[in-house]
């Protein structure tokens, strides 16, 4: 009954997430959290690895379960679905070690820090750790509640999952009879005070921009293409991509990744360029082979030049294959030849005054590694996927509201281009501007503002040094308690 508890507890956190946002649900998961966690304490017991592991399956089983998709998109792997299984069990090892230990070594801290504490603990080691995987983040929850997009645009994904979670913890002090006020002058002193520091800041440096607005006219088009095609239907798919680039009077004219057909050598694209008018250009996703090397790579084709970019943050198992002498039987799946990663930088430019930064499909989740100083000023963001891997329940969806947090925190506009969906125009605070249905065949002619609106990223990046900072204290406090604890226990 105990063990069955704590995975329905794991199931309710992750109906907080996308599609669902059942918001009220972390008013009672996290206090029950903290109280499971205080009651141990007075117990003087505080092994809840196999709970906490349950409640890891409940929540992680729940949130990711559509990763058994790919291996039913093709055949040949739909016998070995069971392996995405393995994913979810190591990652719900991984957090039950690390709520268990932080929970040891806390000797001081109150629990209703502490909660916060271990789950953003465990997105940063999760993002990280191996290729890292920061799909699962508590700011995804705020990617649908606008009063909140203020916190994410002005300290970032890692503070911003911590402040919600925080957030849920607060009921538990109605119920904790030993939270001293101390406590709260130490959080208002190390964690209020340097973030209204930082509001203030991010506000003045906004209104000091003073760079004019641009109107771009797109056109999306998402064109439902199959995994895999005959010689023939590429023909046809190839035909069809042209006929819609001669029909359209938009100034840029979007497809997704790999919509391109064919294999890619020569990047002079002469044919597209032919049906482009002199102020229209395309951008779309193809398989670049240069070297003896293959590339997934998105193209900004005009009438006259071509630009390209590489992707840089490549799919384990999808995309390249780890370990491809022992895991033959990905091969269908991740194919007979790895892609190699791109070198360029990430920063596509139009004309004098307009760029973007390009993000090829999954990308998009790694928001550290996609803004830098060469970047940091660019207009907007074009983000190329294929979400036809994902299926057709969670996964699309909570890639969709993924790129939505990238739009907030970066404080700028995302065109997202998805070969089967979910296709949008985000503006910078977040709001869907225009989509088209997932497994929708469609396309949508809209006009964009952009403007050279401030990023704020290299606060939060700031902010994110300065907590953990914090934690290594905490830390290096808790292991200085139990070493004179243990001394005196000598």
């Amino acid at each position: 009954m105990k063990t069955l508890s704590f995975f329905i507890l794991g199931i309710a956190t992750a109906l907080l997430f996308p599609p669902f946002f059942f918001f009220p649900l972390g008013f009672i998961v996290f206090p029950i959290l903290c109280f499971i966690i205080e009651k141990n304490y007075k117990n003087k017991f505080i092994n809840l690895w196999l709970e906490i592991f349950i409640y890891g399956i409940g929540f992680f089983g729940s949130l990711l379960f559509w990763i058994q998709n790919p291996f039913f998109v093709i055949q040949e792997t739909s016998n070995i679905f069971f392996i995405s299984f393995l994913f979810i069990l190591i990652i719900s090892i991984i957090f039950s070690f690390i709520f268990n230990i932080l929970i040891i070594l806390n000797t001081f801290l109150p629990t209703i820090f502490l909660v916060p504490l271990i789950f953003v603990s465990f997105e940063i080691i999760i993002s990280v750790l191996a290729y890292g995987f920061p799909w699962i983040t508590f700011s995804l929850i705020s990617s649908n509640v606008s009063f909140l997009s203020f916190s994410l645009k002005n300290f970032g994904t890692l503070i911003n999952s911590y402040l919600i979670i925080q957030i849920f913890c607060l009921p538990f002090l109605f119920f904790s009879n030993i939270f001293d006020k101390k406590y709260l002058y130490l959080f208002f002193s190390i964690v209020v005070i340097p973030l209204i520091t930082v509001l203030f800041i991010n506000n003045v440096i906004s209104n000091n921009v003073t760079s004019g607005e641009k109107k771009l006219n797109l056109e999306i088009f998402q064109i439902n293409k199959n995994i895999a095609l005959s010689s023939e239907s590429n023909d046809l798919l190839l035909l069809e991509i042209l006929n819609l680039i001669s029909k359209s009077n938009a100034d840029i004219l979007l497809f997704a990744e790999n919509n391109y057909p064919f294999l890619i050598k020569d990047i002079n694209f002469q044919h597209i360029k032919k049906k482009l008018k002199n102020n229209q250009s395309v951008i779309i996703g193809g398989t670049r082979y240069d070297n003896n090397s293959y590339y997934n790579t998105l193209f900004y084709i005009s009438k006259y030049n071509t630009k390209y970019f590489d992707k840089k943050i490549l799919v384990p198992f999808g995309e390249f294959l780890p370990f491809r002498k022992y895991l033959q039987f990905f091969t269908p799946i991740s194919g007979e030849n790895d892609f190699k990663s791109g070198n360029s930088k990430r920063l596509v430019e139009i004309s004098k005054n307009l760029n973007f930064i390009p993000v090829v499909c999954y990308e998009i989740i790694f928001y550290w590694k996609l803004i830098n100083q060469k970047n940091l000023d660019s207009n907007f963001i074009i983000n190329i996927t294929n979400d036809i891997w994902f299926g057709d329940l969670l996964g699309p969806y909570q890639h969709l509201y993924l790129t939505k947090l990238r739009a907030i925190e970066f404080n700028k506009p995302i065109i997202r281009v998805s070969n089967n969906g979910i296709s949008s125009i985000i503006d910078k605070d977040g709001n869907l501007i225009s989509k088209i249905r997932l497994n929708e065949k469609k396309s949508i002619n809209t006009s964009l503002d952009v403007r050279n609106t401030k990023s704020f990223y290299y606060s939060h990046k700031y902010l994110n040094w300065y907590f953990s900072f914090i934690v290594l204290i905490i830390i290096f406090i808790a292991l200085k308690k139990l070493y004179e604890k243990k001394r005196n226990y000598l």
